[in-house]
This record gives C-alpha cells, sequence and structure tokens, in this order.
C-alpha cells in the first residue's frame, strides 16, 4: 500500500471517528457555510476526477472515457435548483437502481465506505458532507 494511500485511510477513519462528536455537539454552521470536514471528504474522495473546483478537470479525468461531471452546474442545469436528493442517490449508489448513477468508471461511494467499515451513520455522513459542499460550489 502507498504512503498516500495510508495517510488517506487514516486520515478518513480520523474524519469518520470525529462525525458523531460534532453531530452530537450540536455545532451548526450558517447556510453557505462549509465545513473543514465536507471541504476534506470533497477533496478526499472527489477532487481526483472532478478537480479541486468541481469543474471536472481533476489530474484523473484525462485518464477516464468520459470527463467527469462539472459539479459546480448541477443547480444551474436544474432549473436553478440543487438536485439534492438525486445526487446523494448518485454518490451512495443506490441510484444505480434509478439509472442515474453516473458513468461506470465513477466509484460506487456507499458502498466503497461501507467496505472500509463505517456503519450506516457514518456512511450517510460521508455521503451528505459531499452533497452539502457541493451545494456550497453551485455557479449561478
Amino acid at each position: 500500500m502507498s504512503k498516500i494511500k495510508a495517510n488517506r485511510k487514516r486520515v478518513r477513519f480520523a474524519l469518520s471517528a470525529a462525525l458523531p462528536l460534532v453531530l452530537a455537539s450540536g455545532a451548526t454552521l450558517a447556510a453557505g457555510e462549509v465545513s473543514e470536514m465536507q471541504r476534506e471528504d470533497f477533496f478526499a474522495y472527489c477532487a481526483s476526477c472532478h478537480g479541486p473546483s468541481g469543474h471536472g478537470d481533476g489530474p484523473v479525468a484525462i485518464e477516464l472515457k468520459k470527463r467527469p461531471t462539472d459539479l459546480t452546474q448541477l443547480a444551474k442545469n436544474n432549473n436553478g435548483n440543487f438536485p439534492y436528493v438525486r445526487v446523494r442517490a448518485i454518490i451512495d449508489g443506490r441510484g444505480q437502481a434509478l439509472g442515474i448513477h453516473g458513468p461506470a468508471e465513477m466509484p460506487v461511494w456507499g458502498e466503497r465506505f461501507r467496505q472500509e467499515g463505517r456503519n450506516d451513520t457514518q456512511v450517510r455522513g460521508k455521503i451528505l458532507n459531499i452533497v452539502d459542499y457541493l451545494v456550497s460550489i453551485q455557479e449561478k
């Protein structure tokens, strides 16, 4: 296992362990604010393909058959409304049953998080972190 992969696992574990503590603390964010955990989850799981700004231009994108979706345009492409439930289903992988998962090259993150030993609450937390981050990067 590479050092980067090992470090990612340690970071992911630490973040997933911290989620219940943050939720229990009652900490809240003002509308439009992004937590460090949301940002870190996006960068850990999405930025390699979708790019650091979410435009679909990550370093891995050039290797893919289909360019990754520009995640900053999700609301714009949905009549100005962010498709929260649909995006959550796509990331989780449950969207496959609806025929909306996206390219086969995109990981099924819900399944992947469960394989890493996370429980359902932690998996939901990871996915919601990513979706909430995506809400924050929408371009008008």
